[in-house]
């Protein structure tokens, strides 16, 4: 027999040979199956049944949870809850390692901060005879020192940091606090600058103003304070400020804020020093007598604060995500533009 022969016999259903037809695959919740059948045939022999091959595919089953995307708007990534809900104890567990970070170093700058204030008026009741008015001018200039560390120095600092310590709360009440921070932390100010002018001027003989380069940058400090808290309010409180204006001030504003804080913290050392020069004479200051070693443990407190507040506000892994409440404040501010 020819091969074309065998070839025609091999191709014809005849009843020696079997034609084998692709079988359908079953359906299956996880696999999904294709068979091939192949028929070789050979040179004056049989056509030979090869056993067809299956190959399963597997289907990735659905996931219990979804993750939902994040939300942006006009570029802002927005911080987003997950999908499901998880318990107290695994949210601790699988929390940023950034975010314990700072709250830990959160709370040490508060802790450093109302320590500083209990040492400066503990510093003044038991070395200075404590608080007056007009009519004893030494002891109304130890209102100066207190309300400085109070304000110009502890409300200063938390209010730079207002809105990465309460990270979760909407920007126009972070805004509004922010606000209203510096404005009691300038109220204090003034109250304090009038106090050292009035215990130079009601003094006998009247002491000399503005003489020392303490007075220089403390006053360069509240100018600094006094035109950022305009400027501010006018960019991101008015209404009808468009909103590619106050993108432009933001690192303006955050810039001279930081400048300004750290300009009271310098001046409060040379106040401080100054102060412990002039009036810690029995024993004297050179002899480090209590009084002296309280006052130099107050300034370093003001630079251990210092840092740390510029510190948490300058780290970028720090930084606050705006929150989906944030959406309607950034939505109105694009309307207005």
């Amino acid at each position: 027999m020819s091969k074309d022969t065998d070839v025609e016999q091999a191709t014809k259903p005849e009843s020696g040979v079997v034609q084998v037809e692709p079988a359908i695959p079953e359906e299956s919740p996880t696999t999904v199956s294709s068979t091939t059948t192949v028929i070789a045939v050979t040179n004056g022999e049989k056509p030979v049944e090869v056993t067809p091959a299956t190959v399963a595919t597997p289907v990735t089953p659905a996931t219990a949870e979804l993750v939902q995307p994040a939300t942006t708007i006009a570029g802002i990534e927005l911080a987003t809850p997950t999908a499901t809900a998880t318990s107290t104890g695994s949210s601790k567990a699988n929390m940023d390692p950034a975010l314990i970070n700072f709250k830990v170093l959160y709370v040490l700058t508060q802790l450093c901060g109302l320590t500083m204030i209990v040492l400066v008026g503990t510093w003044i009741g038991q070395h200075f005879g404590g608080l007056g008015g007009s009519s004893n001018p030494k002891l109304e200039f130890n209102w100066h020192p207190l309300f400085m560390t109070i304000g110009f120095i502890y409300l200063y600092g938390n209010s730079i940091l207002i809105y990465r310590g309460f990270r979760t709360t909407r920007k126009k009440t972070l805004k509004l606090t922010h606000a209203g921070i510096h404005i009691a932390a300038f109220i204090l100010t003034v109250i304090a600058l009038k106090t050292v002018f009035d215990s130079h001027n009601l003094a006998s003989p009247p002491i000399p103003n503005m003489y020392s380069l303490h007075s220089w940058l403390g006053l360069s400090a509240v100018i600094v304070f006094s035109l950022q808290y305009v400027a501010g309010f006018v960019a991101f409180l008015a209404p009808g400020v468009r909103e590619n204006y106050r993108i432009a001030l933001m690192p303006l504003h955050i810039y001279f804020g930081l400048f300004g804080f750290v300009l009271a913290i310098a001046s409060a050392l040379m106040g401080l020093t100054e102060k412990a020069i002039f009036a810690v004479t029995n024993p004297p200051y050179s002899s480090l007598p209590t009084a002296g070693v309280l006052a130099n443990v107050i300034g370093v407190l003001y630079v251990v604060f210092g840092a740390l507040v510029v510190y948490l506000a300058t780290e970028p892994a720090y930084k606050r995500k705006p929150i989906p409440e944030d959406t309607a404040l950034l939505n109105s501010s694009s309307v207005n533009e």
